[in-house]
Order: C-alpha cells, then sequence, then structure tokens
C-alpha cells in the first residue's frame, strides 16, 4: 500500500521557464521547492520574518543564463 502523506498536495503552474529557473536557485541554495515554498509562505502569512534563502548573486546569474534571457 502507497504511503499516505499527512498533507494533499496543492499544485501551482508556473511557466516552465520560472520553474526550471526556480529548482536550479533552490539546488544552488542546498534546498529543495517543497521546503522554499513552505518557508515564503509562512513568511507571507506572518508566522516569521525570515525568508528562505536564496544562493548568491553569482549562482542567480548562472540560473539565468542557463534559462536564456529573463522576462520581467
Amino acid at each position: 500500500m502507497p504511503s499516505k502523506h499527512r498533507n494533499p498536495a496543492v499544485v501551482y503552474r508556473p511557466d516552465p521557464e520560472l520553474h526550471q529557473r526556480a529548482k536550479a536557485a533552490v539546488a544552488d541554495a542546498g534546498s529543495d521547492m517543497n521546503t522554499h515554498v513552505i518557508g515564503f509562505l509562512r513568511w507571507l502569512v506572518g508566522d516569521t520574518n525570515d525568508l528562505p534563502a536564496r544562493p548568491g548573486s553569482a549562482a542567480r546569474e548562472e540560473v539565468s543564463e542557463k534559462a536564456g534571457p529573463a522576462v520581467r
């Protein structure tokens, strides 16, 4: 029997380019997407004043270069 998670999955739909850049960024920060999304949500609702860590500026530039030109 498959394991049952305590909380149901929630779906979000970032565009593919943003998703790839985010996956690379959390990896460069030594984390994972779930930890970062939950950390951001806790910050958003006021449970904490600490945002999840981001990779250094050099790593962010590398992530952006791998993904191609960013749309801002």
